[in-house]
């Protein structure tokens, strides 16, 4: 019988969840491969409250046996008890991809994911768990919280009221629903202010376009389409309308006519850098790579100190393969942005300098460039990574092992990480350790292609051919879905 310890949820508010430790047996002195009797230590260590102790222990425990997906499941936990947010989240996806049934790990996971403004991975991690437990009361009061975060309040109303139909004595729940009535109520009222404003001067744009913001607010939709089709009929050479058509289609994710708009905004005000560069954004998530560059180059041409599209046109570059052009604006704004740039903007300039040197094969430079990122930012991931893949290309694996274990530790979240070390470990006949951080980039992001046939690759180094087939045939579903 699994003993279990409830706490509240630090990162939300008005969020109860479970924390379970896992226990199986009495305490009984370790033996370094018995991960069992380290298990039994940890949950002793966690019964004390010595989240420290319990997480060594369960660290020695996954050791023992990397297929245990409980005691990933406590370890992950005694991390987030330890505030380590990202290492739990790590832990919590491996103990899901061992075992998908292991519910705690869902409900956990779901709510580190809200901590950290995640939402949408927050609502997938539910219902995935939802799936396995429909009748969970606890998980539709987790994604009720989660889209009260966001503000879409009828989609919290349903969730509390599924809640208090499996739980009539959810407390949570009920005065969470209460909340959003009295969100959803304020609401209203405004929206019924602007209406009698609206009737006041039924021919003044700017009044239907402050109704549209609160449509907008509120999440819906048509209705916002639909006042900034008006605004457009009542001024049809102004800007105002097609802007507000724009924010519609900007905020319901629809790329393809959100793109429309911002061409045919740039089209009638050409020298509005602002328009060019939404422009090239839309473009990118539509996959026209060379539109987006286009769009971005006019934008930097009418405002040359304009850093975000500076950013994007550099990455812009290198998603073309255009690695010689991206070079010199990450040199400039590595050269120019002391004092200029904010730190987050300047560590990304010089990160994207040595990816642009690594990717020109350019690796010693590039390992100048890691390390100047490095000595101004200490533990910036980007950097390890950056260095890791220099010392790759210098065949330094060694150095590069090293390198990626730090960006590892300094980013848990990054699938590709967890990837490029494992394919380093393969070529050093590291079979077991490649394994381990090829599974761990799946469990972190399923839907990275590569990271499968790495997996494949090193199946077939260990012998076992109808595993890595298995695993070429997810690459390639992959790669049909996608169209890669």
């Amino acid at each position: 019988m699994d003993n279990e310890q409830d706490t509240q949820n630090s990162g939300s508010s008005n969020n109860t969840f479970p924390l379970h430790f896992v226990s199986r047996e009495e305490m009984r002195e370790p033996d370094p491969a018995d991960g069992q009797a380290w298990t039994d230590r940890g949950n002793n260590a966690a019964a004390n409250e010595d989240y420290e102790t319990a997480a060594e222990c369960f660290e020695r425990a996954v050791a023992a046996d990397p297929e245990d997906a409980r005691a990933r499941y406590n370890l992950a936990l005694a991390q987030q008890y330890l505030g380590d947010t990202e290492l739990a989240i790590a832990g919590y996806r491996r103990a899901i991809d061992l075992d998908p049934n292991l519910i705690d790990s869902y409900i956990n996971l779901g709510n580190l994911y809200g901590e950290i403004g995640m939402y949408e991975e927050s609502l997938e991690t539910f219902q995935q768990g939802l799936e396995l437990d429909p009748q969970s009361d606890e998980l539709y009061l987790s994604v009720g919280d989660t889209y009260r975060l966001q503000n879409l309040y009828r989609d919290a109303i349903q969730a509390y009221r599924q809640a208090l139909m499996l739980n009539p004595d959810n407390t949570l729940a009920a005065d969470n629903l209460r909340d959003v009535r009295e969100r959803v109520n304020d609401q209203y009222r405004r929206m019924m202010e602007q209406e009698r404003r609206i009737d006041e001067d039924p021919a003044d744009p700017t009044r239907y376009a402050e109704l549209a913001s609160i449509q907008l607010d509120m999440h819906r939709y048509d209705e916002a389409l639909s006042l900034a089709n008006q605004m457009i009929a009542l001024d049809p050479q102004g800007r105002a309308g097609y802007d507000m058509l724009a924010a519609v289609y900007e905020q319901m994710g629809d790329a393809e006519q959100a793109a429309e708009i911002y061409q045919r905004i740039a089209n009638q005000h050409p020298e509005d850098p602002d328009v060019w560069e939404k422009l090239g954004f839309w473009r990118s998530l539509q996959d026209r790579t060379n539109e987006a560059i286009v769009a971005y180059e006019r934008a930097v041409e009418l405002d040359a100190q304009r850093t975000t599209a500076r950013f994007s046109l550099a990455e812009a570059y290198l998603e073309a393969d255009r690695y010689a052009d991206a070079l010199p604006i990450y040199q400039n704004m590595v050269d120019t942005g002391e004092g200029l740039l904010q730190d987050d903007d300047l560590a990304a300039a010089f990160a994207g300098l040595a990816e642009a040197y690594n990717s020109l094969g350019r690796h010693d430079e590039a390992m100048r460039v890691s390390h100047q990122l490095l000595e101004r930012f200490e533990d910036d991931p980007e950097g390890y990574y950056q260095l890791a893949v220099a010392y790759d290309g210098l065949n330094r694996p060694n150095d590069a092992i090293e390198n990626y274990l730090n960006a590892i530790d300094a980013d848990p979240l990054n699938a590709d990480y967890y990837n490029d070390l494992a394919d380093t470990l393969l070529t050093e006949k590291r079979y077991d350790e490649a394994l381990e951080y090829a599974q761990q980039a799946i469990a972190m992001d399923p839907s990275l292609t590569v990271a499968y046939e790495t997996l494949a690759q090193v199946y077939d180094a260990l012998g076992r051919g109808d595993e890595a087939e298995e695993a070429r045939i997810q690459a390639r579903e992959l790669r049909s879905a996608t169209g890669a």
